[in-house]
């Protein structure tokens, strides 16, 4: 049997150590040690004692050495208090009555919060800082935070509606201004109405009953249509082109239809000059009072339809127009530089010179030309009307251009397409008596190009010279070389001219 070492007197009478209770958790007890409650070390004391190893024990090492051996380490566990039953079970009730005081560890992925004591009767506990806190204080805070949590959430929500009905106002004001801003743009381009849609065919029915009146749209209707069926475009125009309602306010609506390739305002003219004459009637006027005040309301009425090619956008696809027996002012016919027209007819206007100048503009698409009984257009228009370079068919009749005015025309033309002219009935008495005037036959040995003149000789002169003489004796044939000349150059001339605007009116040589 091994002796019992010997204790230092300095050693105290019972130590007192802190260590986990039996029913730790499984995971801390490969970590830490479990001791019992409480352990006495003295010799006298019989309570039980886990074996220590000699590097462990808190006895000195020198008191716990045995007499005779060396000072290393004890190699054999020895239990230096004896066992005492009874005190292992008062330690075992201890054990399973106390409540539990000990600290337990929780562990976490990013760090570790220690769980403190059980809350006393007071409410208080430690924090993570090891302060000690009221739960209560705790409590409140929360509170405090939730109120201050809701107040944020109905702030928010406020903000949230009051954005919502902003934005709701935005979009409001943003639809009304596409209205006004698509008011404008068929105020300034013309509206766009889709053929055989019921929405754009109907409304634009609807405007027109603002103009011209519902009874006008109801009489179309009974017409043109069969069934209450929906009409076309080209219908609704066509019938108003026929019915003379063609007005100022009527032409804006359509001045964007891209089916409109012709339009007759004749119709509208003489129907806009029946209610203009109803009117002069009712004031009981005098007739010499009559006529200058008419004559200055056609005008007007006239000017206005006309002005309505000028606006934007108006009639782009316009190929035909005619204006025929409406007074309209030459400084009017300004607002046909953006049409593209094929066709113009523009007889019995009173327009001069003036006007068609305007008319250079459809130098490179018109085809057709009808100026007739237009006195105030002179040979001074001759040298705009060369410039038309499509020119097929040119109408001057009644107009002041003379005989010379046209050859000008039929020798400077750019139109090579051209087949057709009519001329003042004074040109045509000038054509028909031609044969009375110079040699119009082709004879053996005469020349017929004025640019072989200058390489003749003077009796070669007179020698061509006498084919005309014959004809006209009034032709001098006694002269000098350059008058001669000269002469012979301008009989030729108008030989050439004269059949070519023979050929052109549909006469023969």
């Amino acid at each position: 049997m091994i002796p019992i070492p010997s204790i230092p007197s300095n050693t105290p009478s019972r130590v007192h150590i802190t260590i986990y209770q039996d029913d730790a958790p499984s995971s801390r007890k490969s970590n830490k040690r479990i001791l019992s409650d409480e352990m006495d070390v003295t010799p006298h004391s019989r309570k039980t004692m886990r074996n220590r190893s000699p590097s462990q024990s808190r006895t000195p090492m020198n008191s716990l050495r045995i007499s005779g051996k060396p000072r290393v380490p004890f190699y054999d566990k020895v239990n230096l208090t004896p066992y005492n039953p009874h005190k292992a079970l008062i330690n075992k009730s201890k054990s399973t009555s106390t409540p539990k005081t000990a600290k337990t560890v929780t562990f976490s992925d990013s760090h570790t919060t220690y769980e403190n004591e059980v809350t006393s009767a007071n409410k208080k506990f430690k924090n993570e800082s090891g302060q000690v806190v009221n739960i209560d204080s705790y409590r409140r805070r929360i509170e405090q935070l939730e109120a201050e949590l809701r107040n944020q959430i109905d702030e928010n929500q406020k903000q949230t509606e009051e954005v919502q009905k902003y934005r709701q106002e935005i979009e409001r004001a943003l639809e009304r201004a596409k209205y006004v801003a698509l008011g404008y743009k068929n105020e300034l381009y013309g509206p766009v109405y889709i053929d055989g849609d019921h929405n754009s065919i109907n409304k634009l029915l609807r405007h027109l009953a603002k103009v011209v009146g519902q009874d006008v749209i109801s009489r179309f209707r009974e017409e043109t249509l069969v069934d209450d069926e929906l009409p076309a475009l080209n219908q609704i125009i066509a019938w108003f082109e026929e019915s003379g309602f063609l007005k100022y306010e009527v032409l804006k609506e359509f001045r964007a239809a891209k089916m409109i390739l012709s339009l007759d305002l004749t119709y509208t003219f003489e129907n806009v000059k029946r209610d203009n004459n109803n009117i002069f009637i009712k004031k009981n006027l005098k007739p010499i009072e009559i006529e200058p005040q008419k004559l200055n309301h056609h005008m007007q009425n006239a000017n206005r339809l006309v002005s309505v090619f000028g606006l934007p956008n108006g009639f782009r696809y316009l190929k035909a127009l005619k204006l025929s027996n409406m007074p309209i002012k030459d400084s009017y016919f300004n607002n046909f530089r953006g049409l593209s027209l094929n066709e113009l007819v523009i007889d019995n206007t009173g327009i001069g010179d003036e006007a068609l100048a305007y008319l250079v503009a459809l130098k490179d698409n018109l085809c057709l030309l009808n100026i007739t009984g237009n006195m105030k257009i002179t040979d001074d228009s001759i040298f705009i009307l060369v410039l038309f370079e499509k020119l097929m068919v040119l109408l001057l009749d009644d107009t002041s251009i003379s005989m010379d005015g046209v050859r000008k025309f039929v020798s400077m033309t750019a139109s090579i397409e051209l087949s057709q002219i009519s001329i003042p009935s004074s040109c045509r008495k000038y054509l028909n008596k031609r044969k009375e005037i110079y040699c119009v036959e082709h004879k053996q040995g005469m020349k017929v190009d004025p640019l072989e003149v200058k390489f003749m000789s003077l009796s070669e002169i007179r020698r061509q010279l006498m084919f005309h003489y014959e004809v006209n004796s009034n032709i001098n044939i006694v002269g000098s070389k350059e008058e001669l000349e000269e002469l012979l150059r301008e009989i030729l001339k108008r030989r050439r001219d004269d059949g070519k605007a023979m050929l052109l009116t549909g006469g023969r040589d």
